[in-house]
């Protein structure tokens, strides 16, 4: 039975034979190309379907090619490809993902993939991040449906050797909305002056201050500081994928946080602002 890849990024000049030439250039036979164009002024709408003659086909063709250049582009493409449901229900398979990290440069999605899928079925596909040049990040996410060949893969293969030059790095993968909340270290200051009359909001307005508290208000952010063995990513494309973020010096961040804070109560020591005793009280000169 036929199967259709999803294929996105396209230029207006990019027509179904350019498409067709691309895909052979990549040693892939496609059945045909259906280029979508907008109903209203027939301009080409930047994406299009190939049909394959078989879902195997189909899935072969979009781990094997998905990412790399773009034969004939100009300017520089790459395939950008994905599953093509023509309004089908989606598979709903729950999916566990691992973080693969020290990735060399020669190393694709199709070669991440392989590496997997041949020993773990349920693997889905394999991402490897890369930057606005194209280049890798050195870091890639794969897909499982199993939780238990992600857990098997993130046991057995921690340290494997034979994708790219050098022992891979794994971890769990999970969605940034699923973060694990991180141990948080901060100390809050509030320094406010309640003092004010009501009648002298108005009066005191033109001088910044808040006419519905009659008071100042300093805080600081909160300092987060974790150590978990998950990364995280987001499923919404390559430009919402980061890098894990490096560990935090909680020493060195506590210390710049005093150093503020001592900073704030010099500055509130020097500002000896007293209350007015009554709306026809002069304002005190500047010192």
């Amino acid at each position: 039975m036929a199967a259709s890849l999803w294929m996105g990024d396209l230029e207006p000049y990019m027509d179904e034979n350019f498409i067709s030439r691309a895909f052979a250039t990549m040693g892939e036979t496609v059945m045909s190309v259906k280029i979508i164009r907008n109903r209203l002024t027939g301009i080409p709408a930047g994406y299009c379907f190939v049909e394959f003659a078989d879902l195997a086909t189909a899935e072969k063709c979009l781990h094997k090619i998905n990412g790399k250049p773009l034969p004939g582009a100009t300017p520089a493409k790459r395939f950008k490809l994905n599953y093509a449901t023509y309004g089908k229900q989606p598979d709903n398979s729950p999916e566990y993902s691992l973080f693969v990290g020290d990735l060399t440069p020669d190393v694709d999605d199709g070669m991440l993939y392989e590496f997997f899928v041949k020993v773990y079925p349920s693997c889905r596909g394999g991402k490897v991040v890369l930057d606005q040049t194209g280049v890798s990040k050195g870091y890639g996410f794969v897909k499982f449906t199993d939780e238990l060949e992600q857990k098997r893969a993130l046991t057995e293969c921690q340290g494997a050797v034979g994708l790219g030059s050098k022992p891979v790095r794994l971890s769990v993968a999970i969605p940034k909305a699923s973060r694990v909340k991180p141990v948080e270290y901060s100390q809050m200051y509030s320094y406010s002056y309640n003092q004010y009359y009501q009648q002298y909001q108005n009066y005191y307005a033109q001088w910044g201050y808040d006419q519905n508290t009659g008071s100042y208000s300093y805080s600081y952010p909160q300092y987060g500081y974790t150590q978990s063995t998950m990364q995280t990513y987001e499923e919404v494309g390559d430009d919402a994928l980061e890098d894990p973020t490096p560990q935090l010096d909680v020493v060195e961040a506590n210390k710049e946080f005093m150093e503020q804070s001592e900073e704030l109560y010099d500055a509130l020591m020097d500002c000896h602002w007293q209350p007015l005793d009554t709306v026809s009280s002069e304002i005190p000169a500047m010192m």
